[in-house]
């Protein structure tokens, strides 16, 4: 088997218990709250603490917001590893929504020059949080099998636009922010209660896809929507359910799911990190999984 390492950044999000299972790598990210800034490791042991404490933050109305890697992020982090004989496989955050991808490919590009018989792949994910977490957890899976870097680059990047996430989101305010509502449907769907339910479509963009008045009704348009597009063969079978730090909710989420996808499916509960958790706000949940194609 090929020795390479696998990586991907904090906008993926996945159980804790992956990282004890695998090797699994982390370019951390920034995010500032009322100015001062943390890096976050998804794999830290206080994930849900911190996670917890920005979305308290969030209801408090702090200033919250990220900033991305650089090429310097990536050739700092990458360096010494492959001085050290390791090739590189990184799963990145979707191109679509940051600037981050194209970062990664600047590094990898001056770091081959570098260091011409190592390899380094950089994956477009066109996903984010517990799509791209699914993602990284079958990448360490097709590595566990024996797949050479370059089949388990191949295989994702086939199965990349199979990657369904469908997320819902509590507060208008926060797509405002990030620039994908207007200030008027903001303020009106906060007075009407009107919860968006988005996807991220082929290019690896968010887009608002029905708009349905209250929590309970949109949380069952997450399940019935995922459970329509669900069968695709030939993938691990595994279910990520993404909440911000609303855990019994999202346990019944994982419960109502269990009833209905296929016999042998996993299914686990996340918690949204602050990366993402940054530009949707602390009312989200998102189902993220498997399905024929992204939009419904």
């Amino acid at each position: 088997m090929d020795n390479y390492l696998i990586y991907t950044d904090s906008a993926a999000d996945l159980p804790a218990h992956i990282y004890q299972e695998y090797d699994l790598r982390i370019i951390p990210m920034d995010y500032v709250v009322n100015g001062e800034t943390f890096t976050f490791y998804t794999s830290s042991p206080d994930h849900d603490k911190i996670c917890d404490e920005l979305f308290a933050a969030q209801k408090n109305n702090a200033d919250v917001h990220t900033s991305q890697i650089t090429p310097y992020n990536y050739i700092e982090a990458w360096t010494d590893v492959l001085k050290e004989g390791n090739d590189i496989l990184y799963l990145c955050f979707s191109s679509g929504m940051s600037a981050t991808y194209d970062n990664a490919v600047s590094a990898a590009n001056q770091l081959l020059e570098e260091f011409p018989d190592r390899k380094l792949i950089v994956v477009d994910s066109l996903s984010a949080t517990q799509g791209q977490g699914v993602l990284a957890t079958v990448a360490l899976m097709n590595r566990a099998k024996g797949m050479s870097i370059e089949e388990n680059a191949a295989w994702l990047r086939e199965k990349i636009p199979y990657m369904c996430h469908r997320f819902m989101v509590g507060d208008l305010n926060y797509l405002h922010k990030g620039g994908r509502v207007s200030k008027t449907s903001a303020v009106v769907g906060s007075m009407l209660n009107i919860k968006p339910i988005l996807i991220i479509g082929d290019d690896g963009k968010l887009e608002v896809v029905a708009k349905v008045r209250g929590e309970k009704v949109a949380i069952k348009r997450l399940i019935t929507g995922y459970v329509n597009q669900m069968g695709v063969p030939d993938v691990p079978k595994i279910i990520y359910v993404g909440h911000t730090s609303r855990y019994e909710e999202a346990e019944e989420i994982k419960k109502q799911l269990e009833a209905v996808v296929e016999p042998g499916t996993i299914v686990e509960t996340t918690n949204l990190s602050p990366i993402i958790g940054s530009h949707v706000g602390p009312s989200f949940f998102s189902v993220c999984g498997w399905g024929f194609k992204r939009k419904e």
